[in-house]
């Protein structure tokens, strides 16, 4: 077997292994501590949070797209420490 072969089969194999694992049994394995998604406001709670610190009007700071806004997370710090299933990273 070449040895390319052989690292993709030994991720495979890992990808089951992980795959088949609870959530707080894969956090056992994790080597620093992590940002549960929970734990990361969207777009649109982080706008509610302003506005209601700011005491602007709510209606006219949340006529962003609501759909796209609930989805969207702004992060800022150490992103491989978020228990996230993709990242996007976008750099200048």
């Amino acid at each position: 077997m070449y040895a390319g072969n052989k690292r993709k089969k030994l991720w495979k194999e890992e990808k089951e292994r992980l795959l088949k694992m609870t959530l707080e049994d894969r956090r056992k394995e994790y080597l620093r501590e992590h940002v549960p998604l929970k734990d990361i406001p969207t777009w649109m709670e982080e706008m509610k949070s302003k506005n209601q610190s700011d005491d602007e009007n709510p209606k006219e700071a949340l006529q962003v797209k609501k759909s796209l806004s609930e989805k969207v997370s702004l992060y800022r710090g150490d992103i491989t420490l978020l228990e996230v299933d993709a990242i996007v990273n976008a750099g200048k």
